[in-house]
C-alpha cells in the first residue's frame, strides 16, 4: 500500500520539477512596457560595424547615423520597423558580453569603450513586427547614461544612440 501511494504522488512530483527546471531556463521574467527612461526620441550618434565577413556598413556610416529611434510604452519604431506590444526583460550586463554573446568579435575591435562596466540591459521580445535582430532574449538595448544608450541592429551594427 505504501509503494502505491509512493508511486501516485511520485508523477506529479516529477513533472513540479520537470516545470520548475524549464522555467529556470526560460528568459528572464519581464514587463510588458518599455521601462520609462528609454521613452523619448534617440539619435544615432556612432555605429560600431563587426567587421569579421562582409559588412554592409562602415563604421559611422552616414546611412546608419540618420537613424531615430521613437520609443514610446506599447511601442518602438525605426527605419520601417515598429515593435509593438513589447515584453521586456531587464539585466545587468557588460557591453563585453553582448558584444562577444552578438557579434563575431571583440568590443576592442568594435572601438567600443568602457566595455566592462555593468549596465541595465533591455532584451525585448514584440508582440508583433521588430526592433532589430530576434537573438535568444530578443533584440536589446543598454542604458549607458540617462542620455546614452548602446542598441543591436541589423547587419553586425551597434548603434550609439543620444536623446
Amino acid at each position: 500500500m505504501i509503494i502505491g501511494n509512493a508511486a501516485r504522488a511520485w508523477a506529479p512530483l516529477a513533472a513540479a520539477f520537470l516545470l520548475a527546471g524549464c522555467a529556470a531556463d526560460a528568459a528572464p521574467a519581464g514587463s510588458g512596457q518599455v521601462p520609462p527612461a528609454l521613452a523619448g526620441t534617440w539619435s544615432a550618434s556612432s555605429a560600431k560595424v563587426d567587421t569579421v565577413g562582409v559588412a554592409a556598413y562602415l563604421p559611422d556610416d552616414p546611412a546608419l547615423l540618420g537613424l531615430r529611434l521613437h520609443v514610446a510604452g506599447d511601442s518602438l519604431a525605426m527605419d520601417g520597423h515598429t515593435c509593438k506590444s513589447p515584453a521586456v526583460a531587464t539585466e545587468t550586463l557588460t557591453l563585453r558580453t553582448l558584444i562577444e554573446e552578438t557579434y563575431e568579435t571583440s568590443p576592442d575591435a568594435m572601438g567600443v569603450a568602457s566595455a566592462d562596466v555593468p549596465q541595465p540591459t533591455h532584451f525585448i521580445t514584440c508582440g508583433s513586427g521588430d526592433i532589430g535582430p530576434s537573438y535568444d532574449r530578443g533584440s536589446w538595448i543598454a542604458q549607458l547614461s540617462p542620455d546614452l544608450i548602446a542598441m543591436s541592429w541589423f547587419d553586425g551594427v551597434l548603434l550609439i544612440l543620444k536623446r
